[in-house]
């Protein structure tokens, strides 16, 4: 009887240990699960990208993060400009954007909406797709893409982005949103990152009043 006992516990205690480990791996699986916010910038800074535009390079200031919106003013060439984005579990959205403008004011986060643009889309998996109302298409490549930025191998998210003929690919990293992006054209890519954004900005406000 004691025997049969004996058996019964080492069948309850294999069973135990089976459940617990596969509880471990779905845990594990589960915790490698990134969202959008991931490859969104964490913080506020300013990054600077080669390319672009007659390969003059442009700069990008992230200077307001308010819970799901985040604020960025761009610099290029001659022109300046202002994007606001939400981004929550559903994915990353421009919500409004001034193309071009003379002068920038502190906050843009509280404006009217004028965009409803979904640029990168939960679950963040390859194959994932989606089309815009302005007939915009986007496609995940891949989740792991491995580039080159600032000296240093990265994993990044891999997005294809098409519009009326045009063609681009998109690439994203995490802590830092948008990180790379090449077409036909040529292409941009981020080589410089400064979390002094105040210092920044208050050299900029300098230089335009000198002008």
């Amino acid at each position: 009887m004691k025997h049969k006992l004996n058996k019964k516990a080492v069948r309850i205690i294999i069973l135990l240990s089976v459940i617990f480990l596969m509880f471990n791996v779905i845990n594990s699986k589960q915790s490698k699960e990134v969202g959008v916010r991931d490859y969104m910038p964490n913080k506020p800074m300013v990054k600077i990208f080669d390319g672009g535009f007659e390969g003059a390079g442009s700069v990008e200031i992230i200077d307001k993060i308010k819970g799901e919106f985040y604020q960025k003013k761009t610099l290029d060439t001659a022109t300046m400009g202002v994007a606001v984005y939400r981004v929550n579990k559903d994915g990353y959205r421009l919500v409004y954007r001034e193309g071009e403008t003379n002068e920038l004011k502190d906050d843009y986060i509280n404006e009217k909406s004028n965009n409803n643009l979904i640029l990168l889309r939960s679950p963040i998996k390859k194959g994932i797709s989606w089309i815009n109302d302005d007939k915009s298409t986007y496609k995940i490549l891949s989740v792991d893409e491995k580039i080159e930025l600032m000296g240093k191998e990265i994993e990044a998210v891999k997005l294809r982005y098409r519009k009326a003929g045009n063609e681009y690919y998109v690439y994203f990293a995490r802590g830092l949103g948008i990180v790379e992006i090449e077409s036909e054209m040529g292409s941009s890519k981020l080589i410089e990152v400064n979390y002094d954004v105040e210092d920044y900005l208050s050299k900029l406000k300098k230089k335009e009043k000198t002008n």
